[in-house]
């Protein structure tokens, strides 16, 4: 089989731009909720270390379709970043209010990052590990 050095780059190429940027940093603001059942399909509580990730996010990630709990993005990991501290996550659900690249953390991976009583955290830096 003989293959064409230009087929097979614009192949490549096809399916790079397909997929995430994984090295990419994304800036936002993070938050911190309760969680439950969440858009991926699984249960979680607020000591355990995920996150629903922005609506736009989660609507535009390569491969999501109609139904949310077989979305690629569910169980992806991510490490977010605030003024000198980092928690990795797994994302499990979608937030719907969340603009942007805006992060809804449960209480537990918050508190890694700055104490509660702040509220909101505005900048913090993420990406998919």
């Amino acid at each position: 089989m003989h293959l064409n050095l230009a087929t097979v780059l614009l192949t490549f190429a096809a399916i790079y731009s397909a997929l995430p940027a994984c090295t990419a940093q994304y800036t936002g603001d993070a938050t911190f909720d309760n969680f439950g059942l969440e858009a991926c399909g699984a249960y979680s509580s607020g000591s355990d270390y995920v996150v629903r990730v922005a609506a736009p996010t989660f609507d535009s990630y390569p491969g999501a379709g109609s139904n949310p709990n077989q979305n690629p993005i569910c169980f992806k990991h991510i490490n977010v970043n605030y003024q000198g501290r980092s928690v990795d996550v797994t994302i499990v659900g979608r937030c719907a209010d969340c603009p942007g690249a805006n992060l809804e953390l449960t209480p537990a991976a918050f508190d890694v990052l700055a104490d509660p009583s702040v509220g909101r955290l505005y900048g913090v830096q993420w990406n998919y590990e």
